[in-house]
């Protein structure tokens, strides 16, 4: 099993796009059989120099994430919504 992660920190001007960015993401993760399971959420504040958007996805195998993370319907929201409004973005991804 392959577990992705992501923490998204939006530009200052850019966190209202926070909320459209998690609809988005769960509007379409349904659509591709890849995902095992698939949880998206913005960050709670509870402590200092956290992210604003987290993703965790898990996927049976490195060819379903390699499908997820190249999937269009994906791809087409990294590149309208996340790519122009994020100040920085991690990613992990490992097994378990």
């Amino acid at each position: 099993m392959i577990r992705h992660h992501v923490i998204m920190v939006l530009n200052d001007d850019a966190k209202d796009m926070a909320q459209p960015i998690v609809d988005a993401l769960l509007e379409w993760a349904p659509s591709c059989p890849e995902i095992r399971d698939y949880t998206v959420g913005i960050d709670l504040n509870l402590a200092d120099n956290t992210g604003d958007v987290a993703v965790v996805g898990e996927f049976d195998s490195v060819e379903d994430y390699k499908a997820y993370a190249t999937n269009e319907g994906h791809v087409k929201i990294i590149t309208e919504m996340i790519a122009p409004n994020a100040a920085s973005l991690m990613r992990v991804q490992t097994e378990f």
